[in-house]
């Protein structure tokens, strides 16, 4: 069981700025709630524009010297993982000790009906998820063709003398940067998603989700020089 925060651990971020997993800034911490035992209830968030949210505590973790916050996707298919896995391993453990006789037909009967109920309520919430979890994909796609589209074009003008070495340098900067950590978020949600729709065991149980950690910011490629003329490139385009 994970254990939550207490305001002692918190309180230093108090006006600081808050991450997501991949490091990106998702706002200022502006307040904290916290209960009579001092552990940590909620995170009030400036997100910009003068806008506030208030965040469960359970979503905050610290990571190094930063205070992340977990996306609401990531926490809910973990808590769905745990609780699947529970219910399932004790509905083999029910079932091996009704073979060897070890628990008598009617109270075996009831249990697996408790349990066999449990799971039917996971589907639903599995059905949930996997929902959310598409459309998280998707507006990670069209975020990742969005700043493709910009880093093509930003080469185009460029090349053309249409945009100097320093601004140039700076947009490609910010936008690999963008590119890394959306596409790290793209494989984590692709990872959960695939491991959720086979609810069944058939597949790998995820590792439970550690303590975030920034994503590295990426050096920059350098833009290939043009092929001779009498170059046969070959182009691989695979569908997205």
């Amino acid at each position: 069981m994970i254990m939550p925060l207490n305001l002692e651990q918190i309180r230093r971020f108090l006006g600081r700025t808050l991450q997501d997993p991949y490091g990106r800034t998702f706002g200022k911490v502006v307040g904290i709630s916290a209960n009579l035992r001092d552990e940590v209830t909620g995170v009030g968030i400036e997100v910009g524009n003068g806008e506030f949210v208030q965040c469960p505590g359970d979503r905050v973790a610290i990571s190094g010297d930063s205070l992340v916050l977990t996306p609401s996707w990531k926490v809910e298919a973990e808590d769905f993982r745990k609780e699947f896995d529970v219910v399932t391993r004790r509905l083999k453990a029910l079932d091996e000790l009704f073979s060897v006789g070890d628990i008598q037909k009617d109270v075996y009967e009831d249990l697996r009906k408790q349990h066999e109920d449990a799971i039917n309520e996971l589907k639903s919430k599995r059905k949930q998820i996997l929902d959310n979890l598409s459309q998280r994909n998707s507006t990670l796609n069209t975020q990742l063709r969005q700043l493709q589209t910009h880093l093509a074009g930003n080469k185009m003008l460029h090349a053309s003398g249409e945009f100097d070495d320093q601004s140039y340098k700076a947009a490609s900067d910010a936008i690999d940067t963008g590119l890394a950590r959306a596409a790290a978020e793209r494989k984590d949600v692709e990872s959960i998603y695939s491991y959720l729709s086979k609810p069944d065991g058939t597949s790998p149980s995820p590792s439970p989700i550690a303590a975030p950690v920034q994503t590295p910011v990426p050096t920059p490629t350098p833009t290939p020089q043009a092929p001779a003329r009498d170059q046969v490139i070959a182009l691989h385009v695979r569908e997205t």
